[in-house]
């Protein structure tokens, strides 16, 4: 029965029973796993406060057959992102990309950059004021995440007949094909949508750009939409889900909602307990 020693962050975490957790971890070296905290809600000794959400914990334990849940012996906390559970708009954002890694990451495929990336997006909604900057850096992090992922778009020629798409203000992107399809081949996808020139173009750039200028970079209003609209049209092909915490993001959002949270939102975005 090998053991299990590595870093992860907490992405999920369900009540199993009376005592019991189900938490579901990224972790560094062996990507997304469910494990079982026998006792977890009850003990300190084993458990002390690393069970959060967004938490970087270390972790041992043992797995006792491939298929079955790791068993989560002992949890030590390493960083709590505290700030992102004390933020109404950081929590909802936090909330859909841990949704996005729970739906869309295959499990015990180690992703190294996954990982980091994450602890690099934990970092900034924790540490981060929501300045014009900040809805343009978060798209940037979605289009990092769906590349790592392998779900990169292709933004270069339509991807049916393979012509270079050169001319024009605006292009069909369709998230069945993954990419661009031009006015010929539209038709033949009903599913594509609009997208203008200068929103592929700052696409096409954002993989080259380094810290310095994700920093200063803002997204005109039509950028922000659209891209968004792309990479959440991408993940909901891929994974077949429409992410719930997205929903609640939108709503706040459009609604203002006040900072006061009165309810983990996440609550709306968990499987309900599972009884033994």
């Amino acid at each position: 029965m090998p053991r299990v020693k590595d870093n992860a962050f907490i992405i999920n975490k369900t009540e199993y029973g009376e005592s019991d957790l189900i938490i579901t971890l990224f972790t560094a070296g062996r990507g997304k796993i469910n494990t079982i905290g026998k006792g977890a809600k009850r003990s300190r000794r084993r458990f002390p406060g690393s069970l959060e959400l967004f938490s970087r914990v270390a972790f041992n334990g043992f797995i006792k057959h491939p298929l079955a849940l790791t068993r989560m012996d002992e949890c030590q906390l390493i960083e709590p992102f505290t700030a992102i559970q004390e933020d109404l708009h950081s929590y909802f954002c936090g909330c859909y990309f841990l949704e996005i890694i729970n739906r869309c990451c295959a499990e015990r495929q180690a992703n190294k950059a996954l990982f980091n990336l994450l602890n690099d997006l934990f970092t900034f909604l924790a540490t981060v004021p929501h300045n014009r900057n900040f809805n343009c850096r978060i798209r940037l992090f979605e289009l990092q995440i769906i590349t790592l992922l392998g779900f990169k778009p292709q933004l270069s020629s339509c991807l049916d007949c393979g012509c270079e798409l050169d001319t024009g203000k605006y292009f069909n992107f369709s998230p069945q094909t993954g990419g661009l399809v031009c006015q010929s081949c539209q038709p033949r996808h009903p599913a594509s949508f609009s997208v203008s020139r200068g929103t592929i173009n700052m696409l096409n750039q954002a993989h080259r750009l380094d810290n310095e200028l994700r920093n200063k970079l803002n997204f005109t209003p039509q950028v922000e939409r659209e891209s968004a609209r792309l990479c959440r049209a991408l993940l909901r092909w891929h994974s077949g889900y429409n992410f719930k915490s997205l929903k609640i993001m939108e709503r706040y959002a459009e609604n203002d909602l006040p900072v006061a949270k009165t309810e983990p939102a996440l609550a709306m975005c968990q499987p309900k307990s599972y009884n033994k």
